[in-house]
């Protein structure tokens, strides 16, 4: 199979200055012989701004102009998707240019049973990727024989699929299509590459409207974006956020204790929000910094098996590996510098995901 050599001509990214509502990306998508490429997917990752090339391999995706930055991603089927950072710059003309390596499809030999384990396999998979909050049940994988499943020696499990797995949640309201780079999972704890983009479903009638209008507020309320808007607009307080430094990189706690008894044994450090926040006004830039793990309580909702005794809530830890974390105001992540969640943030999953660009109306 020939490689796909994917060329995206941004040929204007500029504001719209009549309604200074959107700034666009304008380009093109060929092959190695130059050849246009329609149906190829242009998206915003981890958004509902998509784009799809027409016959002359042409596309144009407007962005808000509230998101400054995106990670684009171009995808075809059969090939890797591939991703590029773009910042909202006035008046700049840029070339970007990419080329899709195929995916290998492995050879499967088809049998007239699924292996034994299979059932145990995807119950792994679907509880890692969908998540265990309230929503999960209403959350279908629509082509599952699509995914690969397999273990390796130490039994961690290994998914991957060649084409865009496709996810309605029916709690949210949402077919989320996303392509998966890269999945593994020991049972429990979870690492993933995900692109994904999602789309609105259409209500039936008005209370289910309502109903999905309710629920993605409640996931919102519960999400570590809404923590990074909570901490850009000092709010931490009103949102019943409380968040402690931790003297440990990473710990899970299986016994119980309290919050009193970890602070005074200096587990855990109280803190305010300078503490680990800072606001950069020449660069209109929020920055988490810590070298510190951050143990976020959300105290809106007590846990069913409390661990803290006088903080029964929910609780997740925010991981800085490059000890920061640059956002906008509206808890968009501006810089590739990574995080990593546990708790309750990392056992959510995709039956709670929201696109970036979702606000509250």
């Amino acid at each position: 199979m020939k490689k796909l050599l994917i060329l995206i001509y941004l040929l204007n990214i500029q504001s719209s200055f009549s309604q200074k509502l959107f700034w666009e990306i304008t380009g093109k998508v060929v092959d190695e012989k130059q050849n246009p490429v329609e149906l190829a997917n242009v998206f915003a990752n981890n958004t509902s701004f998509r784009s799809t090339t027409d016959s002359n391999g042409s596309f144009k995706l407007q962005i808000p102009n509230t998101v400054p930055n995106i990670e684009l991603v171009v995808s075809f089927v059969g090939f890797q998707g591939l991703r590029e950072n773009i910042t909202q710059q006035l008046g700049t003309e840029k070339i970007y240019s990419f080329s899709l390596k195929p995916i290998a499809i492995p050879e499967v030999t088809i049998t007239a049973k699924r292996p034994k384990d299979f059932k145990r396999k995807w119950q792994l998979f679907q509880a890692a990727l969908l998540g265990q909050s309230d929503f999960a049940r209403e959350c279908k994988i629509i082509n599952p024989d699509v995914i690969r499943l397999q273990y390796d020696d130490d039994k961690n499990l290994f998914a991957s699929a060649v084409e865009p797995i496709y996810i309605q949640n029916d709690a949210l309201g949402y077919k989320i299509t996303i392509q998966m780079s890269y999945f593994k999972c020991n049972g429990s704890q979870s690492e993933s590459v995900i692109d994904q983009f999602f789309e609105k479903l259409v209500p039936r009638d008005t209370e289910q409207e309502f109903i999905w209008n309710k629920n993605r507020k409640i996931a919102f309320k519960r999400s570590f974006r809404n923590f990074l808007v909570s901490v850009a607009n000092n709010r931490l307080k009103n949102d019943k956020l409380e968040v402690f430094q931790t003297n440990f990189k990473e710990r899970t706690y299986t016994v119980n204790t309290s919050v009193y008894e970890e602070v005074a044994k200096k587990n855990i450090i109280p803190c305010k929000l300078s503490d680990f926040y800072f606001y950069d006004k020449i660069k209109d830039e929020h920055n988490l910094f810590t070298n510190k793990q951050l143990l976020v309580f959300l105290k809106e909702r007590e846990e069913e098996v409390p661990i803290f005794s006088d903080y029964p809530y929910i609780n997740a830890m925010v991981i800085l590996p490059q000890n920061t974390l640059t956002f906008s105001k509206g808890g968009w992540l501006l810089k590739p510098n990574g995080v990593i969640l546990t708790g309750f943030w990392a056992n959510e999953g995709l039956s709670v995901s929201l696109p970036a660009d979702f606000v509250i109306e």
